[in-house]
């Protein structure tokens, strides 16, 4: 699993940067159900990125999860943005518990967490057309639900979202530029 911030319809696209191309057709992106699931936006994410498309409005949430899970135990690799959407340009918002819940009951698969820095330069919230701006990747160490599994599934899964968030925010802070920049 890779998990990123998320500032720009771009983030996709530079997340699936870290996969080889021999394997970009086991990747699923989880996107927004109610956002994708209609209009030229909606098929042209689906066809490109191979989207799994998440039910946000769910009343019941392990349902909403289900298509998720089914994807890991059939060896998918998944890319979602626990944010829940896009944020304000560089700044994170807190990530919903579904990461935590996700990685608990996968202990033993890695969840790397992604800083993406620049790209909300580059094709900010709103924006139509990309313009040219330094965009990098950072890689973050990964994280194990396994890790996390003496705390009990509620305190391990806030704890595993928790350091996945820190980890991306304190990544995000390093690289802010200084009032003296």
């Amino acid at each position: 699993m890779v998990v990123a911030n998320h500032n720009s319809h771009l983030d996709t696209v530079m997340l699936l940067r870290l996969f080889p191309l021999s394997l970009i057709n086991r990747v699923k992106v989880v996107a927004a159900g109610d956002y994708f699931s209609h209009g030229l936006g909606g098929m042209a994410g689906k066809a490109l990125f191979n989207m799994l498309l998440l039910d946000r409005r769910a009343k019941n949430a392990a349902n909403a999860m289900e298509p998720l899970h089914q994807a890991l135990r059939e060896g998918y690799s998944l890319v979602l943005f626990p944010e829940g959407t896009r944020g304000k340009p560089g700044e994170l918002q807190e990530f919903k518990g579904g990461i935590g819940k996700l990685a608990m009951e996968f202990p033993d698969i890695p969840v790397y967490p992604v800083c993406i820095h620049g790209v909300e330069k580059s094709l900010p919230r709103g924006g139509i057309i990309p313009v040219p701006f330094a965009i990098r990747l950072e890689l973050l160490d990964p994280v194990f639900g396994r890790d996390y599994a003496a705390l009990g599934p509620s305190q391990g899964r806030k704890a595993l979202s928790t350091t996945l968030e820190q980890s991306i925010r304190t990544a995000l802070d390093r690289n802010r530029p200084t009032a003296t920049e």
